[in-house]
């Protein structure tokens, strides 16, 4: 894999392992497509730490385009590591929220009607048969963020929402912008990890942006990539490098799994990529 400043033992020691118990989770999942205006790359990738406690990818992710309005809806879901079933509602919510948000066409509304499914879904998990045993709290949380993009006219918009530590951002010209904020504050209820406010939630925190650009590239990823490309300038460079442009989709997951020391989360990022002409 390629490596973004020390590696750590992590990275050379920790190989393929014994698979999950949950089949329906993939240690690897990856995606190309292109549209008329922009070339799309999504890879999600189980961490380090996962594969160690042999515990399921929890990051989901979905790319959609709707041919009617030219929409592009990009969902990346992190799920909280504290629930065993965590992987369950973040692949529920990536497969949601695009259904819903075409259906309503604004983030306010979707963000309600998804986390009340939600809501049902997480509730009714105990009933579900699985390979492995219901675990003992059989809770489940995510994080979310999206992007509605649309194209036309050699320009484009995307509307942007977010609920917690997963992040949007723009690189344009080999530089790093952020179109989300920072993560929001702990609550008390049990559904959050020390930094988020995750669905399923009586009062989900949504924050919503627009940008509009001419060209350049948008990036929606979990924070297994968003925090450490907040905080490190070695990342920032790498990544701008290596996504100065569409990869090839295989060297594209390769890049989204990158070495470096101390980070171990899960990975899951989609790129779009626009073409002006």
């Amino acid at each position: 894999m390629p490596t973004i400043g020390e590696p750590g033992r992590a990275a050379a020691e920790i190989g393929a392992r014994h698979p999950t118990h949950h089949p329906e989770s993939a240690d690897h999942e990856l995606s190309e497509c292109a549209v008329p205006g922009a070339q799309i790359r999504a890879a999600s990738v189980r961490g380090l730490m996962h594969r160690y406690n042999r515990k399921p990818r929890q990051d989901r992710f979905s790319v959609c385009y709707d041919d009617a309005t030219a929409t592009m809806l990009i969902t990346v879901c992190d799920g909280v590591g504290q629930f065993e079933l965590s992987h369950e509602a973040a692949a529920f919510v990536a497969a949601d929220v695009p259904r819903a948000y075409l259906k309503h066409g604004d983030w306010v509304t979707t963000i309600a009607e998804v986390n009340e499914r939600l809501t049902d879904f997480a509730n009714r998990a105990a009933e579900r048969v699985r390979l492995c045993d219901v675990p003992a709290d059989p809770r489940m949380a995510t994080t979310l963020a999206a992007a509605a993009i649309r194209f036309g006219h050699g320009r484009w918009s995307a509307s942007v929402a977010w609920t917690d530590d997963s992040t949007v951002w723009l690189l344009g010209e080999g530089r790093w912008t952020p179109v989300t904020g920072e993560a929001s504050g702990q609550d008390g209820d049990g559904l959050h990890s020390t930094k988020v406010r995750a669905l399923p939630h009586p009062e989900p925190t949504l924050h919503v942006a627009e940008a509009e650009m001419t060209g350049g590239a948008l990036f929606v990823l979990t924070d297994g990539i968003g925090e450490p490309l907040r905080h490190a300038r070695q990342v920032q460079e790498s990544l701008a490098q290596w996504w100065s442009g569409p990869p090839d989709v295989f060297d594209f997951a390769r890049q989204v799994g990158f070495a470096r020391k101390g980070n171990l989360d899960d990975r899951t990022a989609v790129g779009v990529w626009f073409d002006p002409q």
